[in-house]
């Protein structure tokens, strides 16, 4: 096969395969002129300068992100470092600047990053494709070039702390709750001691007022607690600290502070027991929540300690003559009209930066 049937035959279904199509947002330009002729360092001196003949044989062009470039042979034409280097000249050109370039003959592929000539990241001959297929397309399909661009785009927002971004993604973790104590005979506190709450996400980032502010997420490990707190609203946590920076130093921890107000009103339906149908809660409360988180970066993680204060002020509901418990619950609560909860904890938050730019 020459240039052209290697072109059209093997490379194109490799790019369509890719997700790369003409007239698309993962467009492919094929033999673009290049306008600067000269290669130069330092000042432009045209007289001087060695000119670049040729053009690139397809760009792949994810448009608004970036692109990579495939320089083709013909087959019966070995691969050779001069080779490489002149698909270097088209891919780190300034008017395509490529993260990658593939040189091929039909063959035996070549895949590069642009600045790196000794060593290919991947070689492979054309019968092993199926086998990197999916290395493509984790290094140049097009979510791949999409994702690059964001992990390039510098982070210029002040840091979190040492080491850390200007912004994180809370993408998982869990808090072990320790010893639990409740001022009510009809909460047992010690029903959380042990207890694992998931941390199911969220994120940690700075506010226009200065404060580090930690937004977490928590799934609680009771199921009829859970129900209530999706109820009052207690689902997502806003944490914020008067501190600067993160701390990355155990002995001198960052203090994260979260206080909520609220109340659920009376006659609220809620389903206490999986798969059971929602019933109507026969009172409501008051409650004000506060939690103290201190802790510590270190690296992918945010670790530290954790104590409640719940107080709750309970309120009446409509008397129900049908249910013969609602008189007495009432009673009760009319005798112990509010409750406090007091416990502690452990946590561990694992971490990963926020893409600077999202586009998707």
């Amino acid at each position: 096969m020459n240039e052209t049937d290697v072109r059209e035959i093997i490379v194109r279904p490799l790019l369509t395969r890719l997700g790369y199509s003409h007239g698309t947002a993962a467009n492919i330009r094929t033999e673009v002129p290049l306008r600067y002729d000269k290669a130069f360092l330092g000042r432009k001196k045209p007289t001087k300068d060695p000119a670049l003949a040729g053009r690139a044989d397809y760009i792949c062009d994810v448009t608004s992100f970036g692109r990579w470039c495939v320089e083709v042979k013909a087959a019966g034409q070995p691969l050779t470092q001069d080779d490489v280097e002149q698909a270097h000249t088209y891919s780190a050109h300034p008017e395509i600047s490529a993260s990658h370039f593939l040189l091929t003959n039909g063959r035996e592929f070549l895949l590069f990053a642009t600045g790196s000539l000794t060593s290919p990241l991947l070689r492979w001959q054309f019968e092993e494709t199926d086998h990197v297929i999916l290395n493509l397309f984790n290094i140049v399909g097009p979510n791949a070039i999409k994702k690059l661009r964001r992990l390039l785009t510098p982070d210029v927002g002040k840091p979190l702390g040492i080491g850390l971004p200007s912004r994180l993604e809370l993408i998982g973790g869990e808090i072990r709750y320790g010893a639990h104590h409740s001022n009510h005979p009809m909460i047992q506190g010690d029903v959380m001691n042990g207890a694992i709450g998931q941390v199911t996400g969220k994120h940690v980032q700075r506010r226009s007022d200065g404060l580090l502010q930690a937004v977490v997420a928590v799934r609680s490990p009771l199921q009829g607690i859970a129900e209530l707190n999706k109820l009052a609203g207690l689902e997502d946590f806003e944490f914020l600290s008067a501190d600067e920076f993160i701390s990355t130093d155990i002995n001198n921890p960052t203090i994260f502070q979260n206080f909520i107000e609220g109340r659920l009103e009376p006659g609220a339906p809620a389903r206490i027991l999986p798969g059971s149908p929602a019933v109507e809660i026969p009172f409501g409360f008051d409650f004000t929540v506060f939690t103290e988180a201190t802790g510590f970066a270190k690296d992918d993680l945010f670790e530290g300690i954790v104590r409640f204060d719940y107080d709750y002020r309970f309120i009446k509901g409509r008397p129900n003559p049908q249910n013969p418990m609602h008189a007495q619950l009432t009673a009760f609560i009319s005798q112990f009209p509010t409750a406090r909860i007091q416990g502690e904890g452990t946590y561990t938050i694992r971490t990963k930066p926020f893409p600077v730019r999202d586009e998707n």
